[in-house]
């Protein structure tokens, strides 16, 4: 009954009195983690009483005790998710070297599962500002300054993401991949330095292997494809040269066939797709004409394995097992397909874009026709993806072979519908272009 307390400052000084017991830290360290889990007021003004050094000096002197560092885990799982979001904790677990003895415990210990898991979920929170805020709610708080970056910094300069790595490529099992490929996402959120040591280090080959022999878990899939898609924001081309490098088009593809009814993969994968697809200028035109080049062989890539047929195909299973709730892959996708049905051209720095008839007629192949026509019914009140699917079919149409199809399809009926029941400005003029392009393809 000791360390019961009403308040976790009065089982802070007992911590300091019976520093030196290894059975007082862990009871207490339990003690707090229940506060802070089941009396939200008792986080009030912990900062003021300098409360995250104060445990780190205590827990300090028991860092080679895995019993401690496993509680220490837990106890700040719940210090960052109830804790003062004006104050900011978790920049303080990184400046005291609080999180360090969880790291070196996790460095000397390469098979104790639970740690790494754990180890590997206390890395990730350190990475954001609030991680347990909703976007909603952190719209309304004022943050005195963002320390995510600093904390990313600092953590990858201790030598966490080379951990990371080594770990997950040691201990292949689901709990050790998932957990490493989040924390993974959270090093690299907004961070093109960390991304591009990710990068370095080989971390597409892991993730390649990864899918290779785990492309039937859905977690695995689902965490990989989010951590793919911040390296690809972070550090665009030197990812997409990696993507490419390593063969994830083909993972993604076999990822895509078994993971049919995941719609949280699904969107994962999608969503990775879309941005190594994707175009982005860059001042140099050395490097422009270079990424251009690395752009278009995935695109070409992507034709050759068949994955319009398999995004499509896909599509239509989730949208039969969960209707409505498949708009923002449904939007995806149509971006993902209008990006592939042109060409991007660099001329003296000068960007410009063409229709490329060849893998036009590999996605009316693949029915992408269908898919586009279609969602102008399915989503006939979601304007952005009313948008992408009339800007696809204007796409489709504008070679000007395939016209017939795409109005056997309805889309002329489809978007003349749609010009009638809405009034967004956006859509009336990427509307009245479709109808120009399939009415121009007649003569």
């Amino acid at each position: 009954m000791l360390f019961y307390r009403d308040h976790v400052l009065d089982v802070l000084m007992l911590l300091e009195a019976y520093q030196e017991d290894v059975y007082a830290v862990k009871r207490s360290l339990t003690e707090m983690s229940r506060l802070l889990r089941e009396k939200p007021e008792c986080r009030d003004d912990l900062h003021s009483h300098n409360f995250v050094a104060r445990v780190c000096s205590c827990a300090q002197a028991h860092a080679f005790d895995l019993d401690i560092s496993i509680c220490l885990c837990i106890f700040l799982e719940q210090l960052l998710r109830h804790g003062d979001i004006d104050v900011g904790h978790h920049s303080y677990v990184v400046e005291s070297g609080l999180w360090k003895i969880v790291f070196e415990s996790m460095k000397r210990d390469s098979e104790n599962v639970e740690l790494h898991v754990r180890g590997f979920a206390l890395i990730e929170s350190l990475c954001y500002e609030s991680p347990f805020v909703g976007h909603g709610e952190l719209a309304d708080i004022s943050l005195s300054h963002d320390t995510s970056e600093p904390n990313q910094t600092d953590m990858v300069a201790s030598g966490a993401l080379d951990m990371i790595r080594r770990t997950m490529d040691a201990k292949p099992i689901v709990e050790v991949l998932v957990a490493g490929a989040k924390t993974i996402t959270g090093l690299c959120y907004k961070n093109k330095a960390t991304a591009e040591r990710a990068i370095k280090v080989d971390i597409f080959q892991l993730f390649s292997m990864t899918l290779h022999s785990f492309f039937k878990e859905p977690e695995v899939v689902k965490s990989i494809a989010n951590a793919i898609f911040q390296l690809l924001v972070a550090t665009s081309e030197l990812a997409q040269h990696a993507f490419l490098q390593w063969g994830l088009i083909d993972r993604f593809r076999a990822c895509l066939a078994s993971q049919v009814h995941d719609l949280d993969a699904q969107y994962s994968l999608f969503r990775a797709v879309e941005v190594a697809l994707r175009y982005n200028g860059i001042a140099d035109n050395v490097v422009v004409v270079q990424r251009t080049d690395w752009v278009e062989t995935a695109k070409d890539a992507f034709c050759a394995k068949e994955i319009p047929f398999h995004l499509v195909t896909n599509f239509e299973e989730m949208h039969e097992a969960f209707s409505t709730k498949t708009t923002s892959v449904a939007f995806i996708c149509a971006v993902i397909f209008g990006s592939v049905a042109v060409s991007t051209n660099v001329e003296n720095g000068t960007y410009t874009w063409s229709i490329n008839p060849t893998r036009i007629q590999l996605l009316i192949k693949a029915s992408v026709h269908l898919f586009a026509t279609s969602s102008l019914t399915h989503f006939s009140k979601d304007v952005p993806v009313l948008e992408q699917c009339i800007r696809l079919i204007e796409l489709l149409a504008m070679p000007g072979t395939y016209r017939t199809i795409l109005i056997r399809a309805g889309a002329s009926r489809h978007i003349k519908y749609i010009l009638s029941s809405h009034s967004h400005p956006g859509l009336r003029v990427l509307g009245e272009r479709a109808l120009v392009a399939l009415d121009m393809t007649s003569s």
